[in-house]
Order: structure tokens, then sequence, then C-alpha cells
């Protein structure tokens, strides 16, 4: 569970001089220096039970002892929990030391705060958010928590075990103690864990123990993989349950995807209108793939997407034919319709349950779990033409896959079972972005730079708003690409291919006083205006390996215009380099009073081992430094 804190408690002399006795346990003078070092936190003891009473009730009882040693680590102190039908908070306590062990204050269960707080989007859910403000205004201090949960009405997981949750947080220590009823079959993975663990030496209680120790802080680091994969980690659950009282038994992909498909039979049913409609929508369609285009449009225009965390725990669609009435439906709902639509066109889709993140493209092949699925989208395998349609935002070009699921693994849910696939991916160097402009320089320094700025693929998706983006927000966007300082932007026009392979072209003006920096006789000039490298990356005791999640290419071309009266005096000179990580081109072509100046930076994404990173650093440092460079004009004699 993610840690919050938030400050905001003053404390007097006279609380400090009535506090309870000292607890020498809590002595932040007894924390290994080992484990100070670079952690802002330090998870002094957390101990989680977890017993299981039968397939649909449980406790859990958490006992949880943080110090913060400055005030970067307060968001790791705090306490926030989800509670829902299936979990509610039973009991909490709270104590806050200072750094000598003694008592400050405590707090009970009155003191936690709840809400039922959503988003725009969410129209219907069952979650109340627990949360706990507290703090100190002298560092370091300690929270101790004691609080327990109640689960009731099914068990699908348990709660993981995930103690080193974040950077620069030790651990002291920390254990996970399940206790499972008799003939109870579980299913677990772990990462930088033992899988195995230890057992009670009664045969009566199948009492489980994992443990960890002295984990000393990890530092962030550039360029690296998430902490999810370096940190101790363990996702587990049962193999039988019964859960909103729909029961089920997992071991696998397959019998995941056997499990959700029992929860859409007969929820893809359509009123008669509705299915006339849709005939009379794609009756006069020259091919399959025309007809899906169409419901898909239909879909875009008639529905709108909405947050609905009910039904069967949130997994269970609510029906088409509600969706057709209300014009409304979270994900799973729309893709529903959807697939409900095209049933009734004689086009075959699959509904496909997949992880909305743009880091997190994989699944474990060998343990099938809950965790590692958040989304819903639909596969329609027209022959030779396999469409990934998301359901739930119109403004997604049809046959484009967006960046959230774009190359990810996914699990089509059929009624012979769950089957992982990979959706559709994109090759690095089709993710452009590329700045084509005219620099007209003055003799003072100042320019007019009539601009376009081109993106594809990923980039299109980052910008996929900016069509409906107001204009003084179009107009903050592309100023913050322009790397010099002010600079005032006009003239914004744009054309967008919503297509398959979709492009938006932006057309703007942009003025500065600055654009060349002006000494005695000389003009100071950037190469590149739109480009300011890459910030400082440490150089030295990195730990991890290289890990570029998604590759890019920019291209740029630059005119720009010698100033009357001026001529040049040098350039940088032409470099092309090439590594394992991609490659940097500059070339600069002088024609008359006019420098065409081509840019190239391709980024590949990779995984690359630590000992390369030398030369990673190294070729990043030459391209910022090249995109640093300047031409110096000289005033003519």
């Amino acid at each position: 569970m993610k840690r919050y804190f938030l400050i905001g408690i003053a404390l007097s002399v006279n609380v400090l001089l009535f506090a309870a006795k000292p607890d020498p346990a809590l002595l932040v003078s007894l924390i290994p220096d080992s484990l100070k070092t670079n952690a802002y936190a330090v998870l002094r003891s957390q101990i989680v039970e977890f017993d299981m009473e039968s397939e649909t009730s449980a406790v859990q009882n958490v006992t949880q002892t943080i110090t913060v040693l400055d005030k970067k680590g307060n968001d790791m102190a705090g306490f926030r929990y989800p509670a829902d039908k299936f979990r509610r908070l039973k009991s909490f306590s709270a104590k806050l030391f200072d750094a000598n062990g003694n008592e400050i204050d405590k707090f009970k269960l009155s003191d936690v705060k709840a809400t039922e707080w959503s988003d725009a989007y969410t129209l219907a859910q069952d979650v109340n958010y627990h949360y706990f403000d507290c703090a100190s205004p002298v560092y370091p201090y300690t929270i101790k928590y004691e609080y327990s949960i109640e689960y009731k009405n099914g068990i699908i997981v348990f709660p993981g075990f995930f103690p080193q949750d974040t950077y620069n947080l030790s651990v002291e220590n920390a254990e996970y103690r399940l206790r499972l009823p008799e003939g109870c079959e579980y299913q677990n993975k772990t990462h930088n864990l033992t899988s195995e663990p230890q057992k009670s030496s009664d045969p009566k209680d199948k009492t489980l123990l994992w443990k960890v120790a002295n984990l000393k802080a990890l530092e962030h680091e550039s360029y690296a993989g998430q902490i999810t994969e370096i940190a101790p980690l363990m996702f587990i659950r049962p193999v039988s349950f019964s859960y909103d009282g729909v029961k089920g038994r997992i071991s696998d992909w397959n019998d995941m995807g056997v499990w959700i498909f029992s929860l859409l039979k007969s929820r893809d049913e359509l009123p008669e209108d509705a299915k006339n409609k849709i005939r009379d929508l794609v009756k006069d369609a020259q091919s399959d793939r025309e007809k899906v285009k169409i419901l898909y449009d239909h879909l875009g225009n008639t529905t709108r997407y909405v947050s609905i965390q009910l039904g069967i725990g949130g997994y269970q669609p609510m029906s088409a034919a509600e969706v057709h009435k209300t014009g409304f439906g979270d994900c799973k709902a729309l893709t529903n319709y959807m697939k409900a639509m095209l049933s009734v066109a004689g086009i075959p889709s699959v509904y496909t349950v997949i992880r909305l993140d743009a880091a997190n493209k994989t699944i474990y092949p060998d343990f099938a779990n809950f965790n590692q699925m958040n989304h819903v989208v639909l596969q329609v395998p027209l022959p030779g033409d396999t469409l990934w349609l998301e359901c739930t935002n119109p403004r997604t070009p049809f046959g484009f896959v967006h960046n959230g699921i774009s190359g990810h693994d996914a699990l089509l849910i059929t009624e012979n079972g769950g089957r992982i696939v990979r959706t559709t991916g994109y090759a690095d160097r089709q993710n452009l972005e590329s700045y084509n402009a005219v620099v007209k320089l003055t003799a003072e320094g100042s320019a007019k730079v009539t601009t376009q700025k081109t993106c594809r693929y990923r980039i299109f998706d980052m910008y996929d708003d900016f069509s409906t983006t107001k204009p003084a927000e179009q107009n903050d966007l592309l100023r913050e690409g322009i790397k010099l300082a002010h600079a005032t932007v006009s003239g914004i026009n744009f054309r967008e291919e919503k297509t398959a392979d979709p492009v938006l072209d932006i057309n703007f003006v942009w003025d500065t006083n600055n654009f060349g920096t002006r000494t005695g006789t000389r003009l100071f000039v950037p190469v590149n205006p739109f480009r300011n490298g890459f910030s400082s990356l440490k150089k030295n005791n990195r730990t991890r390996n290289i890990k570029i999640y998604n590759g890019y290419y920019d291209a740029d071309t630059i005119e720009l215009q010698i100033p009357e009266g001026y001529e040049i005096e040098s350039v940088p000179a032409n470099v092309q380099l090439v590594t394992d990580f991609g490659t940097y081109e500059l070339k600069l072509d002088i024609k008359e009073a006019k420098i065409l100046i081509n840019n190239q930076l391709f980024i590949k994404a990779g995984d690359w081992d630590v000992s390369l990173y030398p030369s990673f650093v190294e070729f990043l440092t030459k391209v910022t430094d090249f995109y640093s460079s300047k031409i110096v004009l000289r005033k003519k004699v």
C-alpha cells in the first residue's frame, strides 16, 4: 500500500515535558548508519498478519513503525486505506514519538478521516478512502500504527508484501504472516524474495512466514527499471475463491479467462430498436473494416466514459442494453457494448483485459493474477488486420493503438479460456517529433521564427487533446518547447490526421528579442532553439542496468537567415554519432546568406548492462553539448 503523510500539528513545550516514559526501542540513534545512508525514512518494523477464516472472510492485522529522518520522508509515513464492500477498517491507533522515543501524541479510529470523493468520471463506486494526517514540527520523528482490516464477501487476492515500495526508504525488519484454513491452496509470485516461506511446526497450524531485514535505501537512478523490479515484492492469492457470491478456481491464465467469460454471459443482449439501428448504419459498408469504423464512430458519438466500480467487485460490466439506454459506461461496459454491436453486424470480437500503463507492458506468464490488470479493450481479429479498439476515448484514432496499451501483453477472454497475446506496437523511429523552422534574424539579435511542429505515433498520442485545448493553453504548450527566454507565440493553426498512422502538424510563429546574443561585433546564435539536451546524469556508482521503455526520433530542420551586414565567422563541425543506444547527427550547409541546420536524434528502447553506463553518459553528454553549440556571426568591416 502506497504511503502518504501530511504535516500539520504544532507541539507545545508542555506536551514534551509531560510525555510518557521513553521507549528505548524507538531511539533514532539505534538505527544503523548503513540504513540512514540515502534514506529519507526508515521502516523500523512492519508485521502484517493475514488470518483467512473462510473463502469469504479474513482479518488483516498490521503493526508498522516508521522513522522519518527529514521532511523529504513525510510522504512515506502516512496512512491511507481504500475500504469497500469487501474490506472495512475495523480498528486503528497511532502514536507519535520524538527522536528519543518520547511519546508526543496518540490517535484513535475517530481521528481517521474517510471520503467518498471521486473524480469527474466516476459515477458509482463502493470505495471509501480512509486517511490519517499527523505531524511533528521537528525531525527526526517516529510514527507507530496498529490497525485491523476485516474482509467479507469474498477474497480474490491476499494482501501483497512490498515493504520497500519507494526509493530512499530503508527497512530494518518486515514480515508477512499468512494463516490459511485447512485445505486452502495458494499461488504466489516473488521478486528478490525467497518464494519458500517458513512454515509452522504444528501440522494443524497452516501459518506461512516471509521475512526481510536490513534493506538499504535505494536511490533513484535515471534510465533504470522501476522499483518493483529491484525491491522485494510478493503477490499472492487463493486458487479457489468465492467472490461476491460467485465461485471460481484460477490456477493459470486460461482459468482466469474462463471465470471472467462467465461474468459476461447474457450481458451482450441488445433491444430490437438498437439492432435495427446497427443494421441500418452498416448496410452500405463495403468491408468489415468499414463496418467496424462506422460502429466505433457511433460508439464515440453516442456514449461517454464514466467509472463504475460496481458489479462482482468491479469485474462484471453493466449490460449492453443498459449502456444503450443510458449512454454511458466504464471500460468494461463500453467494450462489452461495442462487442455486442459488432456481433449484430456479424463481426466477431474478443473482450480483452490489459494493464493501462505506458511502462508496465508485460505480465507474468506463470502467475495468473488480478494485480496486473486494470483496463479492458476490444480485439477485432479481421483477416490480416487485427484491430485494438479503445472504447473509452473517442479521440483515439480508429486503428491506432495508443501509448497506454501499445506493445502490451493482454489476456483474450474467450469461452475456451484466457490466452496471452501482444497488442500492436510501433517501431522506435516511428515516434517522431520534428520542428521545421525558418529564422529571420536581425542585426540586433531579435528574430521572427515561422515553425511547423510535427508529431507522429507515440508523440501524436502525447498531444492527442491539442485540438480541443484552449488557445491560451496551446500557446503555453508550444512556448514550453522553445528553449529561449522572452519568446512570444502567435498565429497557431494545426492539421490533424486521425488515422491508423496519425499525424499532427502545428504551425505557429514566435518572436524573441534574444535569439542571438550580441557581444561587440559578434552575434552568438543557437544551433537549435528547440532542444537543450539531457539533464546531468550521475557519472559514478551506477548500480542498475540502463532501461529505456520507449524509443523516439527527433528530427529538426532550421533555416537561419543571416542578417544583412553580417558574415559567418564560425560554425560547429558536422558530426555523426553511432552507438548501441541510438544515433545523433548534426549537419550544416551554407548557401549564400542562409545556414541550413539539420539535427537528428534517435533513441532506442532497450535494456543494457550497467557496464555500458559510462558509454551511455558519454553519448548523452555529447548530444547535449552539440545542442548547446553556437554559430558565430561577425559584423562585416
